[in-house]
């Protein structure tokens, strides 16, 4: 269980504080639960309220600065695997975004990177569902790390992206 003042990442939201633990009741007949306040750190006037308790499989704990650097080191071998079918694709990226799970949005966040470079270079868009996609990874992801470091979120986008671009380099050579 997590206590007040923990950061935790809840899968399509991002990162969080627990405010506080509360009881309350979803309506007059429901039993009261124990739910956990988030202020996300994006959006400091919201307020979600999320059940304590086994059922809460869309949190985790954030990342801290051991853990945010070792996932930063392990990009060059992070998988990246293309779907031809735009639907399954976007079906693959709805899953990934769901399983609120760094080293996933990692790899979409690379495969991207390379698919819409590949894409520019050829003289073709990004196309919307990949663009959608990439942004949120990487709002989802840079924020986390950002908060670890102590970095800027743009300072995240920088290492991430010299850090694929070296990857292609090499590839090359």
């Amino acid at each position: 269980m997590y206590k007040v003042g923990d950061y935790v990442v809840k899968a399509n939201t991002g990162i969080c504080v627990i405010e506080e633990i509360v009881n309350r009741r979803i309506t007059e007949e429901s039993p009261e639960k124990e739910y956990y306040v988030l202020i996300p750190l994006e959006d400091s006037r919201s307020k979600l309220f999320v059940p304590t308790g086994s059922e809460v499989s869309n949190l985790r704990s954030a990342l801290d600065k051991t853990a945010a650097l070792r996932l930063i080191r392990s990009i060059p071998e992070i998988e990246v695997r293309w779907i031809e079918s735009d639907r399954l694709r976007e079906r693959e990226y709805k899953e990934a975004m769901r399983s609120n799970d760094p080293v996933v949005l990692v790899s979409i966040i690379k495969n991207l990177y390379l698919r819409s470079r590949d894409r520019l270079e050829h003289g073709k868009k990004v196309t919307a569902v990949d663009d959608r996609y990439f942004k949120m990874a990487e709002n989802t992801l840079y924020t986390e790390l950002a908060h670890a470091l102590g970095e800027e979120k743009e300072e995240m986008r920088r290492i991430i992206s010299e850090t694929i671009d070296t990857l292609l380099q090499e590839k090359r050579a």
